[in-house]
């Protein structure tokens, strides 16, 4: 019996890598787009004034927050792609 050792370091590696991007990364994103919606909405200054938001900054965290959404819903598609091709005879992948 060989043991293919590339075979195993590979495989390793790439559910390494997939978990880091999608176990770290999109929670990361998400946390970018919140900090950049904090800096992009108006903010009330301690006289009463309200300060006007960066434009840029919240469309860059609209931005974002559509990545991140779009990535939840291929996964959940990819999860399921199965029982809607089964169910409904769509085929998706």
């Amino acid at each position: 019996m060989n043991i293919d050792w590339t075979s195993i370091v590979d495989g390793t590696v790439k559910v390494l890598v997939v978990g880091l991007l999608f176990g770290a990364g999109l929670p990361l994103l998400f946390t970018v787009g919140m900090r950049l919606w904090d800096v992009g909405d108006e903010h009330e200054q301690a006289d009463g004034s309200v300060a006007a938001g960066n434009v840029v900054a919240r469309w860059a965290a609209y931005a974002i927050f559509a990545v991140v959404t779009a990535a939840i819903a291929v996964g959940v598609l990819y999860i399921t792609h199965k029982s809607i091709d089964h169910y409904l005879g769509i085929e998706l992948f």
